[in-house]
């Protein structure tokens, strides 16, 4: 089902287009918890195809002046690095499209690391406070604890790259799932049926703290794409690693170590697929000849690796985009409902993958 331009999209809609009850796509657009994975991600799917998503995040295009928000907070919530939004490719493009929108909108974006204040809930409060904000961007792998004591400010709110299952928020998120699955899809096009996994979390049961929702979604995307084509999910291929080379590489060399055997392997992202490529040229294997190699997010250096890596590409600049719209709409319409904002991404194909078809 296609909607028509300029027409309204209706909950109803919704549900026809991902065969589910109406109740079922407000339970969604709510953030119950009593919702499978899957279902959310059927649902949330069918609003971005009918055009629901860009209709909401979109609003309020063209206002300039007539703005609620003059100044915004891009807070990163990170835990190693507080430089990370400015250092890091991947955020830093996010925070591109963030000022880029703002500028156009005539607010002004205020930049600050959070996640030493995160175990302080009341220093964390007072300092947010004493930025007079009038929105706030949280930004990266914030707990559902932070995100809750940060509502009790009264500030709109926006999520991005992050999702809180529960709690009435709205977020913007790439489609990790759908990403994972591609990029695992094309390993078993290419007749890998042995692929390995780095970056956690993957392992299933009860949520651990600091548990990254994207990569969840990655590992999920990953594992759905294995089940699909009927290979069995084989937990020794999986190792846990933080989002850094460092930390991959020596994932990598622990997978090794165990003696599996894999043709293939994905990194949850460019990161860690460069950490666990440096692992592999160590042991003597070659990149693809003997293990391809598939990241995610398609950060500015990895097309000028040796070889060109391939990746899962997101349109970062598009998220601080809807990001900003999405917060500007929640600030002009306080009791709207919270929803998910997804954005599309695309397999790149490089030079890293090679046929191991027989």
């Amino acid at each position: 089902m296609k909607q028509k331009a300029g027409s309204s999209v209706t909950v109803k809609d919704i549900a026809r287009e991902a065969d589910v009850s109406v109740g079922t796509v407000s339970r969604v657009f709510n953030n119950h918890s009593n919702v499978t994975d899957e279902i959310r991600e059927r649902v949330l799917r069918a609003a971005a195809r009918l055009g629901y998503t860009r209709a909401v995040s979109q609003r309020g295009a063209g206002r300039g002046d007539s703005s609620a928000l003059k100044e915004i907070g891009f807070l990163y919530c990170s835990y190693l690095d507080t430089n990370a939004a400015t250092n890091n490719p991947f955020w830093s493009h996010i925070l591109d499209g963030v000022e880029n929108t703002a500028r156009q909108l005539n607010m002004k974006v205020t930049y600050r690391a959070i996640g030493e204040l995160t175990s302080d809930p009341d220093a964390l409060l007072e300092t947010i406070s004493k930025m007079k904000l009038g929105g706030i961007l949280l930004v990266g792998p914030a707990e559902p604890e932070t995100v809750q004591q940060i509502q009790r400010l009264n500030i709109p709110l926006v999520l991005v790259d992050n999702h809180v299952t529960g709690i009435s928020v709205d977020s913007v998120l790439c489609d990790n799932f759908e990403g994972a699955r591609a990029a695992v899809e094309y390993l078993i096009e290419e007749g890998h049926k042995e692929i390995a996994f780095i970056g956690g979390p993957v392992l299933p049961g009860p949520r651990p703290r600091n548990r990254i929702y994207t990569l969840e979604r990655r590992a999920a995307g990953y594992r759905a794409a294995l089940l699909d084509a009927g290979i069995p999910v084989d937990y020794a291929l999986f190792e846990e690693s933080e989002l850094h080379p460092d930390s991959a590489y020596a994932a990598c060399k622990r997978l090794l170590e165990r003696g599996v055997h894999f043709t293939a392997l994905f990194g949850a992202n460019d990161n860690v697929a460069i950490g666990a490529m440096k692992a592999l040229r160590e042991a003597g294997l070659r990149v693809p000849e003997d293990v391809s190699l598939i990241g995610f997010d398609d950060i500015d250096m990895v097309e000028h690796l040796t070889p060109a890596l391939t990746t899962v590409h997101i349109d970062k600049e598009a998220m601080g985009n809807v990001a900003v719209r999405r917060l500007q709409d929640r600030s002009m319409e306080p009791n709207m409902t919270a929803i998910t904002c997804i954005v599309a991404v695309k397999l790149v194909k490089r030079d890293s993958v090679r046929s191991c078809k027989q």
